[in-house]
């Protein structure tokens, strides 16, 4: 009885061994006798007891691998590069057995390369270069791997080069030389803006004598005007000749202009001869400068 016991336990253990439960987006490499012989892929899997054997367990999803390491530049600045790498295993049997059975230690093996490809390529380059072209840097390291990857039967879904950091003297130096260019833009700016600002002005300052000149001449004319028509109807109501309505009226402008003068509030004190006497003797000269310039 004790015996049909055990033996029913050892079937039942047995029987539970065989069974292989594999999780999605996973497979199991299973070996019979220490060779391969399968594949178990995700569900309910039952394997011989005893002669076949979970070699290895693969996940189907993407995978990190991530790295930060130093690397010289050409110009011989230490360059702190940090990089990760995304790539999956094809489901194919074929790629599940090489990728199995190629490498023997995957992580470095892949770790040297990505390390080996860095460093060619950043010895070619300066310090600055690499900083300005981090995408075409990664889009180089992606297409060196993929070759290699391609040969272990893993697929690169992407490559990034996620942080470049130089020592603490390189960036002090980079720093002050952006801080030096912002400075030089921000004068080149401000004196584009005080030139434009003068010619603004003297734009406005030529169009205001522009106009300034034009209302002398307008009002140069209108006086023409007035004094053609005031002479006409001098002439008519006086039979008084060209030089005396002339003299006349510029007499009296002269007396309104000096009337001007004394009501403005900035005046000062002004004195004049306003006598008859001085009054005649402008009447005299007005004439004799008309009759003067009539004879020339």
């Amino acid at each position: 009885m004790d015996l049909t016991i055990t033996l029913v336990i050892i079937i039942i253990i047995i029987a539970f061994s065989s069974i292989r439960i594999v999780e999605q987006n996973s497979v199991f490499v299973i070996e019979f006798l220490g060779k391969f012989n399968r594949i178990m892929t995700a569900w309910l899997n039952f394997k011989i007891p005893l002669l076949e054997r979970v070699v290895e367990k693969i996940s189907l999803r993407q995978q990190n691998f991530a790295i930060d390491w130093k690397y010289p530049s050409q110009d011989k600045v230490i360059v702190d590069v940090s990089t990760n790498l995304i790539f999956t295993v094809n489901i194919a049997i074929n790629w599940i057995y090489n990728y199995t059975y190629i490498l023997q230690n995957r992580h470095q093996s892949i770790w040297a390369i990505i390390e080996n490809s860095l460093r060619t390529y950043i010895a070619k380059e300066t310090h600055e270069w690499i900083l300005e072209k981090k995408d075409e840097l990664a889009l180089h390291i992606r297409t060196d791997l993929e070759k290699q990857f391609e040969e272990w039967w893993m697929i690169i879904n992407s490559f990034q080069i996620t942080n470049v950091n130089f020592p603490l003297a390189i960036t002090t130096a980079m720093s002050e030389v952006v801080a030096s260019q912002q400075l030089r833009k921000a004068a080149e700016n401000k004196w584009e803006a005080v030139k434009i600002q003068a010619i603004k002005e003297a734009e406005a300052e030529k169009e205001r004598k522009r106009l300034q000149w034009e209302w002398i001449a307008l009002e140069r004319e209108a006086i023409a005007h007035w004094l053609q028509k005031s002479v006409e109807i001098v002439r008519q109501a006086t039979w008084q000749n060209s030089t005396e309505i002339l003299s006349i009226l510029t007499l009296t402008q002269y007396l309104d202009t000096l009337k001007s003068i004394w009501s403005t509030q900035n005046s000062k004190v002004i004195f004049m001869d306003t006598s008859v006497w001085k009054t005649s003797d402008l009447m005299k000269q007005f004439i004799a400068s008309f009759e003067s310039k009539t004879e020339n």
